[in-house]
């Protein structure tokens, strides 16, 4: 004999008619959102670049640390095509660096203890958001936001050259993605030894 299927006890509802249905966001809303996104992934990259910095050898941190100030010009780059999209602003970078600060001081890597697998995991992390870096400035300079008017120099994100300067990014992400996939694989062949 064949049994009714079982009650979940939650009746099944359709949305509400009365709850509105937001429009997807388009145009500088759409960009607004997607940069701030990118600029909080930022915050996490440049936090998990400290560590890394702190857990590979000697020898590897002269090639990371070019890379903090290459991420604050990115961070300012995107802050600043941000500030002339929106009159809303940009995220708080101090909250932002002490919150992913907070959430990485438990990694056990470090000056004193480097445990090779957390370093490994840092190091693909941080890769990981650099290609996503890297797309991020080949979009924006492929799309409308490239030809924005200018308002100042021409070298200034929003001027004439801000498809220049984006492109720019992507090239120098490409770069860091190097850098960083170089480091995976010796360090990563040096755990799985």
């Amino acid at each position: 004999m064949l049994r009714p299927p079982r009650s979940t006890g939650f009746p099944v509802r359709l949305p509400s008619p009365w709850m509105p249905v937001l429009a997807p966001a388009r145009g500088s809303t759409a960009v607004a959102s997607y940069l701030r996104a990118h600029l909080y992934g930022a915050a996490v990259g440049r936090s998990l670049l400290d560590h890394c910095i702190r857990a590979v050898d000697e020898t590897d941190k002269t090639r990371l640390e070019p890379l903090r100030a290459q991420f604050e010009q990115e961070i300012d780059t995107a802050a600043a095509l941000l500030a002339r999209l929106t009159p809303i602003g940009t995220p708080g970078r101090r909250l932002l660096r002490l919150s992913t600060g907070l959430s990485f001081s438990v990694l056990p890597v470090g000056p004193v203890l480097s445990d090779p697998l957390a370093r490994l995991a840092l190091l693909e992390a941080l890769r990981t958001l650099v290609v996503a870096k890297r797309s991020m400035w080949e979009l924006l300079a492929d799309s409308w936001v490239a030809d924005q008017p200018s308002r100042g120099d021409d070298d200034e994100v929003g001027g004439p050259g801000t498809r220049r300067v984006l492109l720019d990014l992507a090239e120098q992400a490409v770069a860091q993605e190097k850098v960083l996939e170089e480091l995976r694989r010796t360090y990563g062949l040096a755990v799985f030894e």
